[in-house]
């Protein structure tokens, strides 16, 4: 859809890239993402982006590349909006591990402003970033119904 708006999360954009879309064998994909992130379509919590940075790798630079465009900082109601996220969902986060850090910015991201659908390839549970949305009711999309509703082709 011509109108649909991202939050991207850290799981969707590393499958992307080291499993389904590998940029070698799917550059057509990579240019349907930066045109979405030039228009103004796809966009990324700091969070997430600093999740992605971890990692010194060609994902880490990819983004970099791109910050600009790409990357939303925290504003109030995106950082009230995690707080009450994580309030109604904690087991959302895991504190002990360190994991999924970024999860509840990328639903923030996706709830507050303009509406967006979160981009995740996480896998269908109640305490995961799908979970979160259904109950939240903010839509989600996996990669490939994302490409679907974006109408790309291979």
């Amino acid at each position: 859809m011509a109108d649909n708006l991202y939050s991207i999360d850290t799981s969707a954009l590393l499958h992307a890239w080291r499993r389904a879309y590998r940029p070698k064998n799917f550059p057509n994909f990579w240019r349907q993402m930066d045109k979405l992130i030039l228009d103004g379509r796809a966009v990324m919590s700091i969070e997430v982006y600093n999740e992605i940075q971890k990692k010194d790798d060609d994902v880490s630079m990819w983004c970099k590349e791109r910050k600009g465009k790409l990357v939303v900082d925290l504003d109030e109601p995106c950082q009230q909006e995690v707080r009450r996220i994580l309030a109604a969902h904690p087991r959302l986060m895991d504190t002990k591990k360190g994991r999924n850090a970024a999860d509840p910015f990328a639903i923030a991201l996706a709830s507050t402003g303009d509406k967006k659908i979160v981009l995740t390839q996480e896998s269908v549970g109640p305490t995961k970033i799908t979970g979160v949305c259904d109950h939240e009711k903010i839509e989600w999309l996996h990669l490939a119904d994302f490409i679907e509703a974006e109408k790309w082709s291979f």
